[in-house]
């Protein structure tokens, strides 16, 4: 390309992993667009990466400039730091650990120079193992229109913007400690438009050190993003969310179950607990058939072990199968407007199984409902396990799942983990649980687990 082509910025953030740097630079240097700077950070590292960082430099010592901080900075606020020292019109993060496909830049520059209206354009991209061994395709995006319900963000890492609108927009949140990619996207997907590549545009390698394996850091991290989002939604009003913990005494194969402890604590004390460290639910309501259930949660009550909370007591069913969810929100809708003379805007039911779920999940589950504008959020996991379903010449393969290392976006399946269910209340009333437009939340395995037989919370505790 002539040097007349718009400069991009790349820069590679690194911490000890020297053993994939000189891959990543590579596939800079290797580019068909050759008008780039890149910087490398070396982010206190203690294995050789300043030196490889260095031999990297004297390739292209007039393109090529190392930055050295013995102590990492964070992803965030490095990024503010490239960002005050880019002199591209675009700019790029490149992970130490993956690396671009040689027509990367061409392909993304040239895309946004055609849509001058777009503020960041990405790519699809392949997974590797951590060898670099390809095993699967990520299709980012698939009929280029953009649901925010999908939550689908570009990575954080290979997304190529422009570097006015980064700092048009304040840069990036040092307060988010992982996953700029989603910080960004909400904050300038509206703002300025984002466009798609259906193209695989780099490289990204799996391994045990990847940041997107680590569940409770991008918990934490997107809940604090959707939290910001949803803030940030015109007006002062704040929806009133009414929680519902149905409460079952005893199954035949779970006896007892509000009363059973873990780590000193009833299933029953930690579903309360966990619920009322939500600032985002007003009105917590136990609903059970038996009186029993309902007298130890006002016993839970009165000890100080949890919070203020209000019990129903509903009717028997006359049949001997559980009460339909719909049913035991609606239900719990009802009484709420007895004791608030008004109706809630949002239920949410709590299952009491749900032993792993965190506050952190209700409430991106509530901020997701009102950022996605969904009449309901389901929270699920990925089904890994193969799946068919029948046809006249036998079973077809829907679902690879584990015959597959990794399978695309279309073919995923989510199973409900059963853990919660946030729906808006003009949505109940239309004798419906879930609308018509439903948004999720992932949880981890380990999140999903329902302890639902009395075998199961034994072997729990031995654990």
């Amino acid at each position: 390309m002539a040097q007349e082509q718009p400069l991009v910025t790349v820069y590679i953030p690194c911490r000890n992993y020297g053993q994939y740097l000189k891959q990543s630079v590579e596939s800079v240097f290797s580019q068909i667009y050759s008008n780039w700077e890149l910087i490398i950070i070396d982010e206190g590292s203690s294995d050789g990466t300043k030196e490889i960082s260095k031999e990297m430099q004297k390739r292209h010592p007039s393109k090529v400039s190392l930055i050295t901080n013995e102590k990492p900075m964070g992803l965030q606020k490095l990024a503010n730091h490239v960002l005050s020292i880019a002199n591209g019109k675009y700019m790029m993060r490149l992970d130490a650990d993956d690396w671009l496909d040689e027509a990367a830049l061409f392909l993304m520059i040239n895309k946004l120079e055609q849509t001058k209206k777009a503020g960041l354009v990405y790519g699809n991209y392949y997974y590797t193992d951590q060898e670099g061994n390809i095993i699967g395709v990520e299709y980012s995006q698939k009929d280029n229109k953009e649901d925010l319900a999908s939550q689908l963000p570009p990575h954080g890492a290979c997304t190529l913007f422009r570097t006015r609108a980064l700092k048009s927009a304040g840069g990036y949140s040092e307060d988010i400690t992982a996953q700029d990619g989603w910080d960004l996207w909400y904050k300038l997907s509206n703002r300025i438009g984002a466009i798609n590549i259906q193209t695989p545009v780099f490289y990204y390698r799996q391994h045990n050190n990847s940041l997107s394996l680590d569940n409770d850091r991008l918990l934490a991290a997107r809940t604090k993003i959707f939290e910001k989002v949803a803030d940030k939604l015109e007006g002062d009003y704040k929806p009133k969310t009414a929680a519902i913990i149905p409460v079952k005494e005893s199954y035949p194969d779970f006896k007892e179950v509000p009363y059973q402890e873990i780590n000193g604590k009833s299933l029953l004390e930690i579903a309360i607990i966990n619920a009322l460290e939500s600032k985002k639910i007003d009105t917590l309501i136990v609903s059970s058939e038996s009186q029993k259930v309902l007298d130890y949660s006002l016993q839970l009550e009165e000890q100080g072990k949890v919070p203020n909370h209000f019990r129903l007591k509903r009717k028997r069913s006359k049949n001997t199968k559980n009460i339909p969810i719909r049913d035991l929100m609606f239900q719990a809708g009802e009484y709420y407007s007895e004791i608030n003379n008004s109706y809630p805007d949002i239920m949410i039911f709590l299952s009491i199984h749900a032993i792993h779920r965190k506050k952190d999940h209700i409430e991106k589950a509530l901020n997701v409902l009102r950022v996605t504008e969904s009449d309901s959020v389901v929270s699920v996991r990925e089904e890994r396990d193969p799946m068919f379903k029948y046809q006249e010449s036998g079973l077809k393969l829907i679902n690879p799942g584990r015959f597959r290392d990794l399978v695309f976006d279309e073919e995923r399946l989510f199973r409900f983990n059963g853990s919660l269910i946030a729906t808006w209340w003009d949505v109940l009333k239309t004798d419906t649980l879930f609308g018509e437009k439903i948004s999720h939340i992932e949880m981890s395995i380990e999140d999903s687990i329902n302890v639902r037989s009395n075998s199961m919370l034994n072997s729990m505790k031995k654990k």
